[in-house]
């Protein structure tokens, strides 16, 4: 019986040289990770609660005492799949993809060698992990445009409540001797992912029901939101009452990380108050404590089998990684925007130039911005926004979400089909009002001869379409015009309608097919 518990110890010291070898293949993603913290506010936190997730590694450590056979064939299953999202994402250039597939490789791992005990033992640190990593690109520039109309809102209508004359044009709060401009770092994002990733920490530290760990992490994410908002109010309030220059500066830095500490405490307050008396008592006994199976001395030895197969995927994960890492991606010819006909359809375009700090934010390889005028016929503006190679941080933001933070409203919204000879072309129509100003607007998508209406579609078909090609390249295309209260929705219809199909003809030669 001795030897047999020595062999299950050797075998288990294959487990962390499984884990060096996962973590030396993802090196190269976790500069790009130390990058992020170092260079992006929002993700300025990722540091800390990296340190809470290995220090809550390091309490549960009583758990590696004890491992049980269950689940360890489903440990294998995560690892497969791991290893292939991994592979997919590394190939497609979506680097949030990898961090994640990183996290249920641990996982597999663990629980190919230790069971569900093994399981428990490293789970409660992986639920932290995403707070460490940026998330999706798309999913930030969403949060971001409505986090600042939502913010906007709410400080206007509580300045308006203290009797502060306001005009609210978009993001912009016009108090008239002073402008504030609820920009995207204002949105609260820096204040929101650390809030939800600290409310995650403080569900795990008592012993309370999922659904009360569930509205731990909601309140967190309100409590932060509203106090940005309350944020923003104080600013322009203190501006107007005492004259003094607050919104930038030092005391606006100041000002961020003192309500960012009172958010944190009033989040603390209302738990507090959710919490009964038993519940309040179980502070430190969530999953800090654990329960340590007694070591039986007939004890089976882990299975071989899902061990065998953990090294097998390890072995070739490793290896294609490194031939999908020396694959350079295929960036086809094209002509470029520069020589973009200025005459379609009878109409003659004026280009136009983007402000740099939108072709910064945007971080497009090419981008035209043209606006055709013909006849009595309100302009179409054109713009579209190329990519050579899509990645995070440099791919199409959705004007869904752009349109908004112009001060625009988006009235209707609806999937159409516009014809490109043969082939149906799915594109979004959009109708925004300003006051009493209307704008149509049509967009879509361009990825590897696909034309891609939702924007979430979009993004799986640059996942998957990793699989059989090593193009990542893909444009947004988007087409306004202007209606006027003499002009009916339907002729602006029946332009935007022929000037996008005379499009369709001249397109693949600056987006290839």
């Amino acid at each position: 019986m001795e030897l047999v518990l020595q062999s299950i110890d050797r075998t288990r010291l294959l487990l962390p040289a499984l884990l060096c070898v996962v973590l030396f293949i993802y090196l190269p993603d976790g500069s790009l990770l130390w990058d992020a913290w170092m260079n992006v506010e929002e993700f300025s936190h990722g540091p800390l609660m990296l340190a809470v997730a290995l220090y809550l590694l390091w309490a549960r450590r009583a758990l590696l005492n004890s491992h049980d056979r269950r689940g360890n064939w489903i440990g294998l299953v995560f690892c497969l799949l791991a290893a292939a999202v991994y592979a997919l994402a590394v190939k497609a250039g979506i680097e949030n993809i990898r961090h994640l597939s990183l996290f249920l490789m641990i996982l597999g791992l663990f629980v190919v060698f230790g069971g569900l005990t093994y399981g428990r033992f490293v789970l409660p640190s992986l639920i932290l992990l995403p707070f460490v990593v940026p998330p999706p690109a798309f999913l930030n520039a969403n949060l971001t445009y409505g986090l600042q109309l939502f913010s906007t809102d709410m400080s206007v209508a509580l300045l308006r409540f203290a009797n502060i004359s306001v005009y609210q044009d978009g993001n912009v709060i016009d108090m008239g001797t002073i402008k504030l401009a609820v920009v995207e770092a204002c949105a609260g994002l820096r204040y929101l992912y650390p809030m939800i990733g600290l409310g995650v920490l403080l569900a795990m530290l008592f012993d309370i029901p999922l659904w009360k760990r569930a509205l731990f992490v909601a309140l967190a994410g309100g409590v932060s939101i509203i106090m940005n908002s309350v944020r923003i109010f104080l600013t322009g309030a203190i501006a107007e009452w005492t004259d003094t220059a607050v919104s930038d500066g030092f005391f606006h830095l100041f000002e961020g990380w003192v309500f960012f500490l009172f958010s944190f405490g009033v989040m603390l307050v209302v738990c507090y108050f959710i919490l009964s008396k038993r519940e309040k008592a179980t502070i430190g006994n969530g999953v800090l404590k654990v329960s340590v199976p007694q070591a039986q001395q007939t004890e089976k030895p882990a299975r071989l089998g899902p061990i065998i197969g953990a090294m097998l995927i390890c072995a070739v994960f490793a290896s294609a990684i490194v031939m999908v890492r020396g694959i350079e991606p295929e960036i086809p010819d094209r002509r470029t925007f520069n020589s973009f006909p200025l005459k379609i359809k009878e109409m003659i375009a004026e280009e136009d130039v983007l402000p740099g700090v939108e072709q910064t934010i945007l971080n497009m390889s090419d981008y035209f911005l043209g606006h055709y005028r013909g006849g009595e016929l309100l302009p179409i503006t054109l713009f579209m926004g190329y990519y050579d190679q899509q990645s995070a941080g440099s791919t199409p933001h959705s004007p869904r979400v752009c349109i908004p933070s112009g001060g625009w409203e988006i009235e209707e919204l609806s999937e159409i089909t516009l014809e490109n000879g043969a082939h149906s072309v799915p594109v979004n129509r959009v109708l925004v009002t300003h006051g009493e100003d209307k704008l149509l607007v049509y967009y879509w998508f361009k990825q590897r001869g696909k034309y891609i209406a939702n924007e979430y579609k979009a993004k799986f078909n640059l996942l998957w379409g990793g699989l059989s090609s090593a193009r990542t390249d893909g444009a947004l295309i988007r087409l306004s015009m202007p209606v006027k209260s003499t002009m009916s929705e339907v002729l602006a219809d029946k332009e935007l309608t022929a000037f996008a199909e005379e499009l369709f003809k001249i397109l693949p030669v600056y987006v290839p097919d």
